[in-house]
């Protein structure tokens, strides 16, 4: 089952696609060119949201934001000196012991379902075009 979280977040894009296309009025409108609007819109929508979760959480695997968990680390012990613990270690070593325990690659399936949904908006798009 090496393609589960593919099969899993497209079904759950196409939940949040047919909501956002309900919430838009698809079954109210009377031609063709704006139900495929709508259609487009709701891919678009969840391709953005997917492509955007997706890039954050695989720059947050690549160790990019440890600065700031450091930085805030060593802002509350000086606050509260007393109840943070803070072990004197560098901005080195705080890196190291997250590499070791963040778990390796990243949410590439998240960008690649968005990719995904935005290639059909995509596709969409230029049928409403020709309608």
């Amino acid at each position: 089952m090496k393609y589960t979280k593919y099969i899993v977040q497209s079904i759950i894009g196409l939940f949040l696609s047919f909501g956002i296309m309900c919430y838009r009025g698809l079954f109210q409108t009377e031609t063709a060119a704006d139900r495929v609007m709508l259609v487009c819109d709701g891919f678009s929508a969840v391709a953005l949201l997917y492509m955007a979760v997706g890039g954050l959480l695989w720059t947050a695997s690549t160790g990019f934001f440890d600065i700031f968990g450091y930085g805030i680390r060593k802002g509350a012990h000086a606050l509260l000196p007393g109840l943070i613990h803070d072990d004197g270690a560098g901005y080195y070593e705080y890196r190291v012991e997250k590499q070791e325990r963040r778990k390796s690659g990243g949410e590439k399936s998240m960008i690649i379902v968005g990719l995904g949904y935005f290639v059909l908006g995509i596709v969409l798009t230029v049928v409403w075009y020709y309608l």
